[in-house]
């Protein structure tokens, strides 16, 4: 308990006076004959410290007497008795002392702000591989993106917290800083349900926090390269680059992509269209697109597609598979394996090196897969029925091979709108040149001129070299039209 100051008996009147206290800048000093005490509060009321100096006269402070100057001071609350104690021991020993912390107040504890406590997680993060004492990061995925589909719970706002109150060591109660209410407008492609509190998208895209609104945008621009500052992108929108994709950082984009620059060593995923100035895979470059890829050329690179696969210049050692056309406008399609399924139109096939290319038209590249595989199958069927040693093991094998047989027949028989099995070479076929065009395969001996349509001749075997056609001009209708000539 805090006592009042004691007053000593044998003191004159000048050291009653000496007594009273002596305001200073940023504390109170009392004065003995016998020693100085300096007693200090914080601006806030929450600390009192002390310091001591003894004199070469006089009697040394009581462990009474620097209570009474706390209560002085006005210290009611927060005094550490053991640290009281510890000072008028060390007083009464003569020692001189320096801010020394006696008592402590309750600070008051400030108020939460509304926040968002978001439902949805990032769809990216930074991969670690290795034990704890060597662990490697993949810096390439350090994007990070809150993707979100239609009726996905985005996060709730959570409400402001009002703290609690603190005490001063002159026994005030100190009042805490209230949170403040989230400031947050409600954006696009959000609705707000539960009173405001929960947000909840309407549309496919990426949670946005800017200027205090918070939306769901459909599409990210990204100003410059994809490089370490970016990381690779998983979005649930449409993405543009505004420079190139440099090695080792993929984009992955469900309603499309555009890069206005080229695109290295890199993984391109969309469901929607593709766009990109160049690309050099260097063999281990992927695209895989649900639509249309446009590009000036493509160089060393695999690729499956369901729409048009379009380049301005050229494709070079590539291995493409779509369920569209591969078009090349002013230059040439050479070395590598190319399949469409709506046939194949360039400058040039092939190129004057006889670099070996091999060209596929007319037959989903699925079902082209799917057809080798009954092949080997059928293959080794036969392989099993020399070999087999009674009927019922012969039976057995028959009966595969005819599942395996009418397999084949089913897929050799399906009608599919899209197919065109034509080439259109606009002005030279090289040599060394393998054309699969329906069910004819050939491989070109000697370079011819174009232009020129090519597809399979039914009526006499082998194909056909026609002047060149559009490739909206189906080889179905071409070689029909033959066959009526051929009828009348």
């Amino acid at each position: 308990m805090i006592g009042m100051l004691p007053m000593d008996s044998t003191s004159t009147k000048s050291d009653v006076a000496s007594e009273k206290q002596q305001p200073s800048l940023a504390g109170t000093e009392y004065k003995k004959t016998g020693y100085s005490l300096f007693v200090w509060l914080s601006d806030d009321k929450l600390e009192c410290r002390c310091s001591y100096v003894p004199r070469s006269q006089g009697v040394m402070m009581t462990r009474d007497e620097l209570r009474g100057y706390l209560a002085q001071a006005g210290v009611k609350e927060g005094v550490d008795d053991a640290a009281v104690d510890d000072f008028a021991i060390k007083a009464a020993s003569g020692r001189e002392l320096s801010m020394v912390l006696l008592a402590s107040g309750l600070a008051p504890v400030a108020g939460v702000d509304g926040w968002i406590s978001y439902s949805a997680t990032p769809s990216i993060t930074v991969n670690s591989s290795g034990g704890e004492e060597n662990t490697s990061i993949d810096m390439h995925n350090v994007q990070t993106f809150i993707n979100v589909l239609p009726n996905d719970e985005i996060g709730r706002i959570v409400p402001p917290e009002p703290g609690s109150a603190g005490r001063s060591i002159t026994g005030q109660v100190i009042p805490p800083k209230a949170g403040k209410a989230l400031n947050l407008k409600i954006g696009k492609n959000i609705r707000a349900d539960d009173g405001g509190a929960l947000l909840i998208a309407t549309a496919a895209g990426r949670v946005s926090v800017s200027s205090g609104e918070i939306s769901v945008e459909e599409e990210y621009i990204v100003s410059g390269d994809v490089n370490f500052r970016i990381g690779s992108i998983v979005f649930n929108g449409f993405v543009e680059i505004r420079g190139d994709v440099l090695d080792e950082f993929n984009i992955s984009a469900t309603k499309g992509i555009r890069v206005t620059g080229n695109v290295g060593i890199c993984n391109l995923v969309s469901e929607g269209d593709i766009t990109f100035c160049g690309m050099d895979g260097q063999g281990r470059g992927t695209v895989t697109c649900g639509g249309t890829i446009r590009s000036q050329f493509i160089h060393n690179c695999v690729i499956e597609c369901t729409g048009d696969v379009i380049a301005e210049v050229e494709i070079h050692n590539s291995t493409i598979k779509t369920l569209g056309r591969i078009i090349i406008n002013r230059g040439a399609v050479s070395g590598g394996t190319y399949e469409a399924l709506g046939g194949i139109e360039a400058k040039k096939i092939g190129s004057p090196a006889s670099v070996k290319t091999t060209l596929a038209v007319g037959v989903d590249y699925h079902d082209a897969a799917e057809l080798e595989r009954l092949f080997a199958e059928l293959e080794k069927n036969q392989a099993q029925l020399a070999q087999a040693k009674s009927l019922q093991e012969i039976e057995e094998l028959r009966a595969v091979k005819a599942t395996l047989a009418d397999s084949i027949l089913a897929i050799r028989n399906k009608v599919d709108e899209r197919s065109n099995p034509k080439i259109n070479v606009k002005g030279m076929l090289y040599d060394n040149t393998l054309l699969s065009i329906g069910s004819i395969s050939e491989v070109v001996k000697e370079q011819k001129d174009g232009p020129t349509s090519i597809i399979e001749n039914t009526i006499e075997g082998g194909l056909r070299y026609l002047s060149m056609t559009s490739l909206d001009v189906k080889a179905s209708d071409i070689e029909l039209a033959f066959i009526r000539e051929l009828k009348r």
